[in-house]
């Protein structure tokens, strides 16, 4: 018998191959490959022996190897959108970091696919030339282009966000709830006037937060009528032509759609002079970094963001392994009241 298999106890030796597992074994490669993949014909007693003697040497297999027996490519895509802002956005940051975390710690890697509502050619790309094996699409639109496609190609994939097709793996905090919470401590603590400063109405994040806005309103005995709203704010420049007309509405509190927003809200009435809470109160329906360590810090709802990504990733893998998981899938939120909407 080969001494590298009696001295079991002896320094594994390094780049171990199929091959030397077959020879050491006295079995062929087949059997090795059947053993390690958990596929085609082989005695349990036989399967026990391969791993054992794997676990004891060490031995992590080649992953091209490994992908072509289980017609696998050990890559997942996450799909991000392309607007101009969306490197100024920490949730995709920490998004991304979290699934990469998560998956390559299950010997998986990620590929980046950047894509906008109206071109998903990358993505596509990916998918008809079998580059990954699964999907993880980051921001979920009305009518959403990526997800008819990966539908149609029946490839496994998760949404980041809420949708309406129960057929669709999908995982995103309750932006209603946590909405309504922050805009009926607003209008509790608000003399009257709020505007809402909102983004793009076609994602349906926003959505969800202008329904918690609306029924914050309802439960107040207030019309949507009764407050301003301004929509499709996506950028600072856009933040800069309408403030003005903003602020001559002398508003008690700005509410804003998310940290983007707020951050450029809040750079303008720093520039113009306007004193928060003094001048108007600010809450953001989205925490970050820059909202905690403003001065004063700002009101906001925070998202567990680390745990949506890193719980996107275990469901996709899961998914692509054949594993049964759950459809909608929730994570928690936290209102955090701070200085900015102190009364005053």
């Amino acid at each position: 018998m080969n001494n590298r298999l009696r001295n079991v106890n002896q320094q594994a030796p390094k780049n171990i191959t199929i091959n030397d597992i077959a020879d050491d074994l006295g079995v062929s490669k087949t059997t090795i490959s059947r053993a390690i993949s958990g596929k085609g014909r082989i005695g349990n007693a036989m399967r026990e022996k391969v791993l054992s003697y794997i676990e004891v040497h060490g031995y992590r297999p080649n992953l091209i190897a490994k992908s072509l027996a289980v017609s696998k490519t050990f890559n997942i895509a996450v799909a991000l959108p392309t607007d101009t802002e969306v490197n100024e956005i920490p949730f995709f940051q920490t998004c991304l970091q979290s699934i990469t975390n998560t998956v390559t710690g299950r010997d998986y890697d990620v590929v980046i696919s950047v894509m906008s509502s109206q071109d998903i050619t990358g993505l596509k790309r990916l998918i008809l030339n079998q580059k990954v094996d699964g999907v993880i699409l980051t921001r979920l639109l009305t009518d959403d282009r990526a997800v008819a496609f990966l539908q149609e190609e029946d490839i496994p994939f998760v949404v980041i966000g809420t949708s309406s097709d129960p057929s669709i793996i999908q995982i995103d905090s309750d932006h209603l709830s946590g909405c309504r919470e922050v805009t009926a401590h607003v209008l509790e603590n608000s003399r009257g006037n709020v505007i809402l400063l909102a983004g793009d109405g076609e994602h349906h994040v926003n959505k969800d937060r202008y329904a918690g806005f609306a029924s914050a309103l309802a439960d107040a005995g207030m019309k949507e009528e009764d407050v301003s709203v301004i929509w499709n704010l996506k950028g600072n420049e856009q933040i800069e032509k309408i403030m003005g007309e903003v602020m001559k509405k002398k508003p008690d509190c700005l509410v804003c759609m998310d940290d983007v927003i707020c951050g450029f809200v809040l750079a303008w009435l720093q520039k113009n002079r306007f004193e928060v809470p003094r001048d108007v109160k600010i809450a953001s329906f989205h925490d970050s970094a820059a909202m905690e360590h403003h001065n004063p810090p700002v009101t906001a709802l925070h998202i567990h963001v680390q745990e949506l990504g890193a719980s996107a990733g275990t469901i996709l893998l899961d998914a692509i392994e054949g594993k049964d998981v759950p459809y909608k899938n929730r994570v928690g939120y936290e209102f955090i009241i701070r200085g900015s909407t102190r009364a005053h």
